[in-house]
């Protein structure tokens, strides 16, 4: 199983934590760093995939909020994804 650990202290742009997804999954050229591509690659990832996302400001509409809730939907809607928030 493929283990990635996103940690919000880590990223504070949009663009590096896409960068960072992209190397880390593999994601292809194409890949447009915006959240609807990362819903997208997401849901094509086919090998058992974990990622831990820890969040270190709760306040709720960030964009990293944003991420957040783009990884878990694509878990609940790929059998190969898990998230896990802490």
């Amino acid at each position: 199983m493929l283990e990635i650990c996103v940690d919000e202290r880590d990223f504070a742009r949009p663009a590096e934590l896409m960068d960072y997804l992209q190397r880390k999954l593999d994601f292809p050229a194409w890949f447009g760093g915006n959240l609807r591509a990362l819903n997208d690659c997401l849901g094509d990832i086919s090998e058992p995939t974990r990622i831990t996302i820890i969040r270190r400001d709760p306040t709720p509409d960030t964009w990293f909020d944003r991420a957040t809730i783009v990884i878990v939907r694509a878990a609940l809607e790929n059998d190969y994804l898990e998230a896990r928030v802490r």
